[in-house]
């Protein structure tokens, strides 16, 4: 079922991206042709939110986001594993702060349209509460496995090297 949902957010990350070049595809041909259409531009910032939250938590689920390992790949793997554990927590705590002030956000601007599309702005801002929710659980789940041996978590990339 994981696998499942994973290849859902995947196929709809890689659908947002796509979306996104076809709408700024158009907004450019357009401009240029002389007759600008400007939902082309908001429908593009929508699509693009999206793929980076998605993104984001794909990253996550795959531990490829960017380290900055300068200090930690000189330190055994016992140390970077208190520290990867530690990163997870204040993450965690940081994407609950973002559910919670991204729901607000997404609340406030129901009544908010999205430039000429006439679609709630409230769209475009959900992307805040719904991948940090996203993220929240990929990174709770690999603090659990982590805590529990089912995964290795010592700040290296994904293929065993220190990145």
């Amino acid at each position: 079922m994981a696998h499942l949902l994973f290849k859902l957010e995947e196929r709809l990350a890689m659908a947002f991206f796509a979306a996104t070049s076809i709408f700024v595809l158009i907004g450019a041909a357009t401009r240029t042709a002389g007759v600008p259409v400007i939902w082309a531009v908001d429908l593009a910032q929508l699509s693009f939110a999206w793929a980076c939250v998605l993104g984001a938590d794909l990253a996550l689920k795959k531990n490829t986001h960017i380290e900055i390992d300068i200090l930690t790949r000189k330190f055994p793997r016992s140390v970077r594993k208190v520290l990867a554990i530690t990163w997870l927590f204040a993450i965690t705590f940081f994407l609950c702060f973002l559910v919670w002030y991204g729901t607000k956000l997404t609340l406030q601007n129901v009544e908010r349209v999205l430039g000429d599309v006439g679609i709630s702005y409230s769209w475009v801002t959900a992307c805040i509460p719904v991948g940090s929710f996203l993220m929240l659980a990929t990174a709770v789940t690999r603090l659990w496995r982590g805590l529990t041996g089912r995964e290795v978590l010592s700040l290296e990339g994904h293929d065993g090297t220190a990145i």
